[in-house]
């Protein structure tokens, strides 16, 4: 009798927790969507997220990861394309540390979802079509993903296990709480979305000869690849000019011969500066191995925009 009492306090209990859960749940994301909607434009990595995926408006875009965000001096393009075209531009780096590939694809469908940009660069090297992390890439995103069927896509097709997981807001917003209640506090980011770095870390006293990848030794990932592809297609398909660019890293071991082949395959401009001698030779150019740091940048957009212009007509009609 003692131990079916205790069993039927015990479920009581059980009960009366997952309500409580349920109630908190469905309270954090009442009030996190709401105060989400209410971000700064600019202000930390998931301001500027939701600022691209529902309010920029910029007629020339760059999207990206962090070698976006610190490679193109967006002031710096923005002169060179009114100089060359006659014509004054809004430029935006909408391109965020720390989002990769399948992000940045869910941003570029996001983007023409809304309105039609006169010209969409899209920074990516192929490194990041083969990375296998592609659920943590998405998780900047999932603050939106009841409010964006794209967003909610993109998750829904990494499986049921993150379908499932999506379904609670206490997940959609697991590390995000902070971050987002800063993006009222902190200085606000420049404008132009350009974020410059300086100096170098790179001691070549510690270079090595490099070993390069060898063709055919690797592949993409099936779920990057699909929505890069997709990408592509949608782009062409509602015409919005976009070009594929990949710009310099410090003597680099990758190459782009998998995502050069995709590009020629949707007949997609593809301006690739990964791998050249002349930033091979300037290391004070580099913040790090990975990122160029102001000096750099300045120098890279500068050549970028010379490679740029035989797509520059497009935006002229």
């Amino acid at each position: 009798m003692i131990m079916k009492k205790d069993i039927t306090r015990f479920g009581i209990t059980i009960v009366i927790l997952a309500i409580m859960l349920i109630v908190v749940d469905f309270a954090v994301g009442f009030i996190a969507d709401r105060v989400v909607d209410k971000m700064p434009n600019y202000s930390g990595q998931i301001a500027k997220d939701n600022y691209r995926l529902h309010r920029m408006d910029a007629e020339i875009v760059i999207i990206g990861s962090s070698r976006g965000s610190h490679h193109y001096v967006t002031s710096q393009l923005s002169d060179s394309i009114e100089a060359y075209t006659g014509k004054k531009y809004t430029i935006y780096n909408a391109a965020i540390d720390g989002k990769f590939a399948n992000s940045n694809c869910c941003a570029a469908e996001m983007i023409i979802s809304r309105y039609k940009p006169k010209l969409v660069i899209f920074d990516i090297p192929e490194s990041q079509l083969r990375s296998t992390d592609v659920s943590t890439d998405l998780m900047f995103s999932s603050p939106f993903y009841w409010k964006d069927t794209i967003v909610r896509r993109y998750f829904d097709n990494l499986g049921l296990k993150e379908r499932l997981l999506m379904k609670s807001n206490l997940y959609r917003y697991n590390g995000k709480l902070i971050r987002i209640a800063s993006s009222f506090l902190r200085p606000k980011d420049k404008d132009d979305g350009y974020v410059p770095l300086y100096g170098t870390t790179i001691d070549t006293s510690l270079i090595k000869e490099r070993k390069k990848e060898i063709s055919g030794d690797y592949c993409l990932n099936t779920y990057s690849e699909f929505n890069f592809a997709m990408v592509l297609k949608k782009y062409a398909f509602n015409e919005v000019p976009l070009v594929i660019a990949c710009s310099p890293a410090f003597m680099p071991t990758g190459n782009n011969i998998l995502l050069k082949d995709m590009c020629n395959k949707y007949n997609t401009p593809f301006i690739d500066i990964y791998d050249t001698p002349y930033f091979n030779e300037h290391p004070e150019l580099f913040k790090d191995a990975v990122h160029l740091n102001d000096d750099g940048a300045h120098v890279y957009t500068e050549l970028f925009f010379e490679k740029l212009k035989p797509y520059l007509d497009c935006i002229k009609k």
